[in-house]
């Protein structure tokens, strides 16, 4: 069993910013001397689940994920129920919709609308911070202590000079978006984007994803953000009922 959490430490390590690493760099930040490490890629590549570049020196995720994660989406509820709603909110507010899932360890971006989609433009699955994103926030506040200490004790990566990034100050904010039932992102992910994100509760209640409305600061002043909170509550409260509905 330790050996599949290292594998599987090891898959997480990949990100879009850092979509491949050298053995060194793997054994490296998982702590682990490097036969440990080329032991446990060669089992990921040999299953298809990592593969190694022509020069053998470096390693990538595989395809298979890609068809694993399809299948996932092709199973995911919150994928299929939401997207009407995502598109009504996008021409409501002019913004980008962002849909995110959770499965209780991760949160996942499943899915993004806008205005003036790309042509040809895929899905694309992406973790996303849960202490810097509306979404995130909007998900983590319904969460269970212990899921809230694990994402403090993993540790609050700064993005921006706005990022919270003490336990104290991501507690505040989360108190907060229980009260008025929706989290802002304000330039904490990056500059220049602010972001709204209401929770989605699956039919038993549980918060099982959110919602978000996405633009530039110049579009999204501090004024605006009320009214767009409305409309992204609205929409996770609508896409919420057809959760229930489509199981009831």
């Amino acid at each position: 069993m330790k050996s599949l959490h290292k594998a599987v430490a090891v898959l997480d390590g990949f990100s879009r910013a850092e979509p491949s690493m050298t053995l060194g760099a793997i054994a490296s930040r998982l702590k682990l001397p490097k036969a440990t490490a080329h032991r446990l890629l060669a089992a990921l590549r040999d299953a298809g689940l990592v593969v190694q570049d022509g020069t053998r020196d470096r390693y990538r995720l595989g395809l298979k994920l890609v068809a694993l994660g399809n299948v996932v989406l092709s199973d995911l509820a919150l994928f299929h129920v939401a997207g009407p709603h995502a598109e009504r909110l996008v021409n409501q507010s002019g913004e980008t919709a962002h849909l995110c899932a959770f499965d209780g360890f991760n949160v996942m971006s499943i899915d993004r609308r806008e205005m003036q989609p790309a042509r040809n433009e895929l899905v694309t699955i992406e973790r996303e911070p849960p202490h810097c994103t509306s979404t995130g926030k909007a998900i983590l506040a319904f969460q269970p202590d212990a899921v809230v200490d694990r994402v403090i004790a993993a540790g609050l990566e700064t993005f921006t000079g706005n990022t919270i990034t003490t336990a104290e100050a991501l507690r505040e904010d989360l108190d907060q978006v229980r009260e008025r039932g929706y989290a802002l992102d304000l330039e904490e992910r990056q500059y220049g984007i602010r972001c709204v994100g209401a929770p989605i509760r699956g039919p038993d209640g549980a918060v099982i994803g959110a919602i978000s409305a996405t633009g530039p600061t110049e579009r999204l002043p501090t004024n605006r953000l009320p009214i767009l909170a409305e409309m992204v509550v609205a929409t996770a409260r609508s896409i919420s009922e057809a959760l229930t509905t489509r199981t009831g």
